[in-house]
């Protein structure tokens, strides 16, 4: 068997060399002997991951397919939560239509996020694995891969706050399927934990020849991938898929599959709904609850939604209900209410259900976001939106926060007097706000077309 350098075919035509730009400082664990070939390689990570079951490795038995009958010939994707679905949906959906003969597999580590892919792809197959080599080997045999598309992370092995193994992309290789990276860029996070260290170290070139297309957000996560072995010709810069993917102009509520009858009536309402998206951490919770307590005072009916991060964290969920408790709100929470029209003294829904929060942002007079999360969704809705500063420039997130905060498009309010204030101004609908809505689509039409230079990327291989 060669070594995996000749495993990827280079791509029909070059692209231009990537120029470098800033870059972040990270430790760069020493690469495998490169005298040894990528089965030796490969051999010795398997005999590594065996010894790590023997003592209980966590990555195994995890694996499951839904639904569990599926078979035949696929395309893959590695989407490891619901946002990086939704950021690179029109590529998905794009694939999907290339390849009609092919069944969609939604690869994840996080089992609490399959309903929310089948809603969104009911056609779709979810793979649910922690990155096990035994777990690539079974998806395969149930769903042999055309083509593999990993969706904006990880670029590199264990780089993320996830796990998508360098077994996946091997056995795709093995099949000869095309493979793609989608949205590329890094985290500048260390391995996790010891194994996956030693797969970074043995595997991480592996992991970098075994992709035929390298679509990257920037000139400064190609430049770095190159210099981790990446081949040149086969990086190309396209953009931030997620300017494109977010825009959400024409969207209607019979798009909302889960709630069209709740969001109606929200819609068709006189109240001020202020949303707060990916609101987790307690002291920006504690800033949005002020700031919605200084609106009721001129707004008694306004509904707050607040949405955290992660419903399924039962701690988090409990703390978040005790400063609602003692704010003396009326709380219901949307897992626990049917699809219908929301009661009057309701002062505040707690959105504990997963996929939902793009449509109920469609229903705000004002949206906030939480620090280190997707902006682009209410923006793309053409809604007002507050943010806290502090944003961490490890976070997916980031590049976008900061090509829009350069830009001088985002409201960033570190006080809940300073939040209440543009609130009212949004509710009001003040020239002001007019004018901040206008310059955001403005600069995010000047960003978007990163879908297309991705479909041109990834054409040449449709047929492989």
């Amino acid at each position: 068997m060669p070594d995996s350098s000749s495993l990827a075919t280079p791509p029909p035509t070059p692209t231009p060399t990537p120029t470098p730009s800033r870059a972040k400082a990270q430790t760069p664990l020493a690469p495998a002997p490169a005298r040894l070939g990528e089965p030796l390689r490969w051999a010795m990570f398997r005999a590594l991951e065996w010894l790590s079951d023997q003592r209980g490795n966590n990555t195994l038995g995890a694996f499951s397919v839904t639904p569990a009958e599926a078979t035949g010939p696929a395309l893959w994707f590695y989407v490891t939560t619901i946002g990086e679905l939704n950021a690179v949906a029109p590529m998905i959906e794009w694939l999907i239509a290339q390849r009609p003969d092919l069944r969609p597999v939604l690869i994840t580590e996080h089992p609490h996020y399959r309903d929310a892919y089948l809603a969104r792809l009911p056609q779709a197959v979810v793979c649910t694995s922690r990155g096990h080599s035994s777990d690539a080997r079974r998806l395969a045999r149930l769903l042999p891969p055309a083509m593999l598309a990993v969706a904006e992370i990880p670029c590199l092995p264990s780089e993320a706050p996830c796990r998508f193994s360098y077994a996946f992309l091997r056995e795709a290789r093995r099949h000869n399927a095309a493979t793609l990276m989608l949205n590329g860029w890094l985290y500048h996070y260390d391995p996790p934990a010891r194994l996956d260290q030693l797969e970074r170290r043995l595997l991480e070139r592996d992991f970098l020849n075994a992709f035929d297309v390298l679509c990257v957000q920037d000139d400064e996560t190609a430049r770095q991938l190159e210099s981790r072995g990446a081949p040149r010709e086969r990086l190309q810069v396209t953009g931030n898929m997620k300017f494109d993917a977010m825009r959400r102009a024409d969207w209607g509520v019979e798009q909302a599959t889960r709630s069209p009858r709740l969001l109606g009536h929200l819609l068709a309402s006189a109240r001020p709904i202020v949303v707060g998206g990916c609101v987790t951490e307690l002291a920006e919770q504690r800033q949005v609850l002020g700031a919605f307590e200084r609106l009721r005072r001129t707004h008694p009916d306004a509904l707050l939604i607040l949405a955290p991060r992660h419903p399924e964290n039962q701690a988090r969920m409990g703390e978040l209900l005790a400063q609602l408790a003692e704010a003396g709100l009326r709380v219901t929470r949307r897992s626990q209410v049917e699809d219908a029209p929301l009661a009057a003294d309701v002062a505040c829904m707690v959105l504990d259900t997963v996929g939902e929060l793009r449509d109920f942002y469609a229903a705000a007079s004002v949206a906030h976001v939480g620090v280190d999360h997707n902006v682009l969704e209410p923006l793309g809705l053409n809604k007002p939106l507050t943010i806290r500063g502090g944003w961490d420039t490890t976070y997916p997130s980031y590049p976008v926060y900061r090509l829009l905060r350069d830009r001088g498009v985002l409201h960033e309010c570190d006080d809940d007097a300073a939040m209440c204030d543009y609130w009212l101004a949004a509710i009001a609908r003040a020239p002001r706000i007019a004018e901040d809505l206008r310059r955001t689509e403005e600069v995010l039409a000047s960003m978007r077309g990163s879908v297309a230079r991705h479909q041109a990327a990834g054409e040449p291989w449709l047929g492989r």
